[in-house]
């Protein structure tokens, strides 16, 4: 693999200072600098081949700094440093064309091995990290499922769903509904088929109200 180098930006000096001065203890790191801004960086790489950025993002403006860099120089891989594994700005920061990153946990040799990932193109990120980002992208997938095909219950399954929503069982809705119990079979599996959940428990707040119109 050929020599890396690397741009470490964060404002604690004794923070770059020391992640640049244990990655350059590495054989294929061949120069790791610094930078104490977004702006610097910017420079930075400007007047080198830098190969990886590594931006920690607790740094003020650290979105501003990664958007900047990318377009400054878009073949760069920049890696977001010291990041928390349950952050919910995870995928925001994919979205500004972070790569990879390297949680506050890792240890020096893991924060090289993420260095090498980024390089081969992977995407270098904890379990923990990668269980998140999916999360999220299932999360807005449904979101925008629900968004572009509106639910078209009846006044009556409304009702139902909302006591679904309650934790209520099929006996307690037919009761606070006087309807019968096989009728109030009949409206939950309708709603499960029309919102596309394989089972009641999933129903539990997943209605927007925006969503639902009564059908015609």
């Amino acid at each position: 693999m050929p020599a890396v180098k690397v741009l470490v930006v964060t404002s604690i000096r004794l923070y770059r200072d020391g992640v640049a001065e244990a990655l350059r203890r590495f054989a294929d790191v061949e120069n790791a600098t610094t930078a104490a801004t977004g702006a610097e960086a910017v420079v930075a790489i400007g007047r080198s081949d830098c190969d990886v950025v590594l931006v920690d993002m607790s740094l003020s403006g650290s979105a501003d700094a990664v958007r900047a860099l990318v377009v400054a120089r878009p073949t760069v891989k920049v890696v977001a440093l010291g990041v928390l594994e349950d952050d919910p700005g995870l995928a925001a920061y994919a979205e500004l064309g972070v790569c990879g990153y390297v949680s506050r946990d890792a240890s020096i040799d893991e924060l090289g091995e993420s260095l090498r990932s980024a390089l081969r193109g992977e995407a270098p990120c904890s379990g923990k990290i990668a269980a998140g980002l999916l999360r999220h992208i299932a999360v807005q997938a449904r979101a925008h499922l629900n968004s572009q095909v509106p639910l078209q219950l009846t006044c009556r399954e409304r009702d139902v769903l909302k006591l679904l929503e309650n934790g209520m069982t099929n006996k307690e809705i037919a009761r606070a509904l006087d309807i019968s119990l096989s009728t109030v079979k009949n409206h939950v599996h309708s709603v499960l088929v029309k919102m596309g959940a394989a089972h009641r428990h999933e129903l539990s707040g997943g209605l927007a109200a925006g969503n639902a119109v009564p059908s015609s």
